[in-house]
């Protein structure tokens, strides 16, 4: 088959392929879940907007979690990734479920002592000399994950009086994740920097880590678990391995249930670029497609297998590291929202994107918004915008419920990860984060005040 059949065959593929529109029956059991009368009561207490945590969905998806990898890799200990969201109330929940910290920079290192973490991994490929300092001084709790030879050369430079621990961040295979080379050191060079780090005296080498995002499947793990297991038997013997206590396979754990925008699909691309030949309005770009994530036990099974085979038989008692982040903390948040105004087609609630900090909404991801106030779990159409003034300041296209008018409260579901902590200093305030642990609530974190946002200002 010659290249022009090949490419027709993919153009047939796309324009033939269905998109999945409107599947409301994918979010029926959250909606179904819901404790409407903890939100509702959360409104009349603290009102809108505002982020509600629900611990008991908390607890449970981190158990989850441990539970199914534990049952595959019984020497495995969990850091949660700080970064994906750093409230510390929902942090103290992980940290009381077995969770270590996984830290990206100062403040988030110092929260970690301050809540009492005794084992904390430092990743990040530009870590200041005040951060490698804090590091230092904490040595017996903090791993430090070294990203490139700079780093080691500023650690080198603090002149370390004790014993530090680090490992060295690899990425293992920089022609397929060109994006991602700011991260790690090539895996070619794994030998070398690994000869360099040995020869000081306090500086002590104790693990490798890789991290891959976004991972639907466990490709991307078993791939590079196989690549660097082949490139340690190729170039280390087992006694040049003798300091390799433990193997970080990081983060990246997709949740189940998250959906995207058709306007996001390939047919809709393409549609879209021949829009002379073909009518765009074939697919409804305001549909939404679930994406297909393999169940977590899947994950577990089978990088399991893949450690088993290229790192176990180096030495079966190295220890597996892991840091979930977005798999542990989308599911616990919800943000609560209050209709102020109705207009032909679309309403506007009292919170804006500045309180997740980016696009998402108008660009590529799909929420599942409920009206808790006019409650059904029928799909209905209407565009939902936030306060701010901006036009791509939306929530969505969208919502369950009866018809949406005026005063009614909207939970727009799923939104732990990278949210809270990406939320930007634009126009309105940050909201307060509020606690429902069981039928008790209460407020984790204050609403952001003029002071706080002004600190540091001279007027």
């Amino acid at each position: 088959m010659d290249k022009t059949e090949t490419a027709l065959g993919v153009l047939r593929k796309i324009l033939t392929d269905e998109v999945d529109s409107d599947s409301p029956d994918v979010f029926k059991k959250y909606i179904d879940s819901l404790d409407r009368g903890g939100l509702l009561e959360s409104v009349e207490m603290f009102g809108t907007p505002q982020y509600i945590l629900n611990t008991d969905d908390l607890r449970k998806r981190a158990r989850f979690f441990i539970d199914t990898f534990k049952e595959h890799i019984p020497n495995l200990d969990a850091f949660y990734a700080f970064k994906c969201n750093d409230f510390p109330f929902l942090i103290k929940i992980l940290k009381e479920d077995g969770f270590k910290a996984d830290v990206a920079g100062l403040f988030e290192l110092q929260l970690a002592l301050k809540l009492g973490f005794d084992r904390i991994i430092f990743t990040g490929p530009g870590k200041s000399i005040e951060e490698l300092q804090l590091s230092l001084e904490n040595s017996d709790k903090v791993i430090i994950n070294i990203d490139n030879k700079d780093e080691f050369l500023r650690l080198k430079s603090l002149n370390p009086s004790k014993k530090v621990n680090v490992s060295i961040r690899i990425n293992p295979d920089t022609k397929v994740t060109q994006t991602w080379s700011k991260f790690g050191i090539e895996l070619i060079g794994l030998k070398d920097f690994v000869d360099m780090i040995r020869k000081e005296k306090n500086i002590n080498l104790i693990g490798l880590h890789f991290h891959c995002s976004w991972n639907e499947t466990s490709e991307r793990y078993v791939k590079n678990i196989s690549l660097i297991g082949d490139y340690l038997k190729k170039n280390f013997s087992d006694s040049e391995l003798s300091w390799l206590e433990f193997f970080d396979i990081g983060g990246g754990f997709y949740p189940e249930d998250a959906a995207v925008l058709s306007k996001l699909s390939d047919k809709y691309d393409l549609l879209n670029m021949v829009e002379d030949e073909f009518s765009v309005s074939d697919i409804d770009p305001y549909t939404f497609s679930i994406e297909k994530v393999e169940p977590l036990k899947k994950f577990a099974k089978e990088i399991s297998e893949s450690l088993n085979k290229n790192i176990f038989s180096i030495n079966p008692k190295i220890k597996i590291y892991c840091e979930p982040g977005r798999f542990i903390a989308t599911h616990s948040t919800s943000v609560l929202l209050k209709v102020i105004a109705e207009k032909d087609g679309c309403v506007i609630v009292d919170g804006g994107i500045n309180m997740f900090g980016d696009y998402r909404f108008e660009e590529y991801a799909f929420a599942p918004i409920v009206n808790l106030s006019n409650f059904s779990s029928e799909l209905k159409r209407k565009i939902i915008y936030g306060p701010l003034c901006d036009p791509s300041d939306l929530w969505g296209y969208s919502y369950y419920g009866n018809e949406v008018k005026k005063g009614d409260v909207l939970a727009v579901l799923h939104q732990g990860a990278y949210t809270f902590c990406c939320a930007w200093r634009f126009i309105k305030p940050i909201p307060s984060y509020i606690v429902l642990e069981g039928k008790n609530l209460y407020i984790g974190k204050e609403q952001e005040g003029f002071e706080q946002r002004y600190s540091g200002c001279k007027f």
